[in-house]
């Protein structure tokens, strides 16, 4: 039998007491122990970001870029289809190759190789240089000459106030055949005894470029001179004369009887005497401008006139063959190849050049080129296209047309972005009627129209 002790109460303290001995004891054993260890070398804790490498809100610029290009790679997939086989076709995009179809093969470029001519012309001449047409005379007191020397500076751009109103694509740059009359009236002249004449020294006497088929003489361009007004036309005259420098002539005698001066002879063409003073000029407007009316209307006389004065100042031989000369020396420079060239504006189609040449001249010229193309839907030779395309003014180009050929190159234009850069060139047999080519450049416009300068940095930036 179990016995109840006499006092429990003593029995509970004394065991507490024993137990909180114990306790005491072993705090004092172990934080002895602890003060005898050396502690280990604290190590950091890697711990996996929990923000993606290509989130957002890490590289907003790698992402803006890769969803840009993804969007128009996408979209020029279904145009590749539509190349012909006899055809190159490249896109450039923020210095990315975005398609190419044979773009090192060259193909007849028709008028787009106006670019190359004029990317040489603004290297060569500078894109500030001007042309000077002047009149020479010698006048005595009473205001009467002899001769009036009319001196060709080889500007293509002299003309009547009444001419572009007669141009299929007028010209919007042009110099005042008029202004100058006004200069040589002003200048004290009331009587000429002799002659208007003609003088056109400055290039060869060469009207026609070897290679062009003659059914384009006097029509797609020629005769070519140093003196020239109005595209070598007469005024109310039908037919072009073989001589450009009488025609300017012709022109300016009739400018100067209307007002009011007194010319004995008719027009002749002639070299300029000795000491025959300088009575009268007019300059041009600068060298863009000159090469955005050949560019926009594809004027082929300005082509082969800037090309003779590309020869004259390089080689000081006013002719297409130092034009010519002048154009591949430059290109060897820049280290574009496949460009074969026997003129300054296409017609020749014996001309090759590839998409990649094409792309290169563009990339080069980016600062300046965009704004001296035709504009889609609005000017120059394509205002008639892309009228009811989402690329309607944004879309910049220079295009070329020969029988079997059609090229369409240059940029789309992006707000905020820098532009597209595209060349296309097509050989085939009908490719250059309308029910061929315009669904081929309209799959084109609309591809490169998913381009867009959005998703942009700031966009994206969390």
């Amino acid at each position: 039998m179990s016995r109840r002790a006499r006092n429990p109460l003593s029995v509970v303290v004394t065991a507490a007491g024993i137990g909180t001995a114990l306790l005491v004891v072993a705090y004092f054993y172990v934080n002895g122990v602890a003060h005898r260890v050396d502690p280990q070398s604290e190590t950091a804790i890697t711990v996996s970001p929990r923000v993606p490498v290509l989130s957002a809100r890490r590289a907003p610029n790698t992402l803006s870029t890769i969803t840009r290009i993804d969007r128009l790679d996408r979209a020029l997939t279904t145009v590749e289809g539509r190349i012909p086989n006899n055809a190159c076709l490249a896109v450039n995009w923020m210095d990315r190759s975005m398609l190419d179809v044979r773009a090192d093969t060259a193909f007849v470029p028709a008028s787009s190789t106006k670019l190359v001519t004029a990317a040489v012309a603004l290297k060569v001449l500078g894109k500030d240089f001007t042309y000077t047409t002047n009149v020479h005379a010698k006048m005595d007191a009473s205001g009467t000459t002899g001769d009036l020397y009319f001196v060709g500076g080889g500007d293509p751009s002299l003309i009547r106030a009444e001419y572009p109103s007669l141009e299929k694509y007028a010209t919007t740059a042009g110099t005042s055949l008029e202004k100058l009359a006004d200069a040589i009236v002003a200048s004290g002249v009331r009587q000429i005894s002799g002659s208007v004449v003609g003088v056109d020294t400055r290039y060869d006497n060469i009207r026609f470029v070897a290679d062009w088929p003659t059914s384009f003489y006097m029509t797609e361009a020629g005769p070519l001179g140093a003196l020239f007004v109005d595209d070598g036309m007469i005024l109310g005259q039908q037919f072009k004369p073989d001589n450009p420098a009488l025609a300017a002539s012709q022109e300016l005698t009739n400018l100067l009887v209307a007002r009011g001066v007194i010319i004995a002879a008719a027009p002749r063409h002639e070299p300029l005497p000795d000491d025959v003073p300088v009575i009268a000029s007019v300059t041009s407007a600068p060298l863009t401008s000159v090469l955005k009316d050949m560019l926009v209307n594809s004027d082929n006389n300005t082509a082969e006139l800037v090309l003779k004065e590309i020869g004259f100042a390089a080689k000081k031989t006013g002719s297409t063959v130092a034009g010519l000369q002048t154009v591949q020396e430059v290109l060897a420079k820049w280290k574009i190849k496949d460009v074969v060239m026997n003129d300054g504006s296409g017609l020749a189609s014996s001309n090759r050049i590839s998409c990649s040449a094409f792309q290169k001249i563009l990339s080069q010229e980016i600062d300046v080129f965009p704004s001296l193309l035709a504009i889609a839907g609005e000017t120059g030779t394509i205002r008639d296209a892309f009228t009811d395309s989402s690329v309607k003014g944004s879309l910049v180009a220079k295009t070329g047309t020969l029988s079997g050929v059609k090229a369409l190159t240059g940029y789309l234009t992006i707000q905020n972005s820098e532009p597209v850069i595209f060349s296309l060139v097509m050989n085939e047999s009908g490719i250059d009627n309308k029910s061929a080519y315009r669904p081929v450049w309209y799959a084109l416009s609309d591809a490169l129209n998913r381009a867009k300068s959005t998703p942009s940095l700031e966009q994206l930036i969390p």
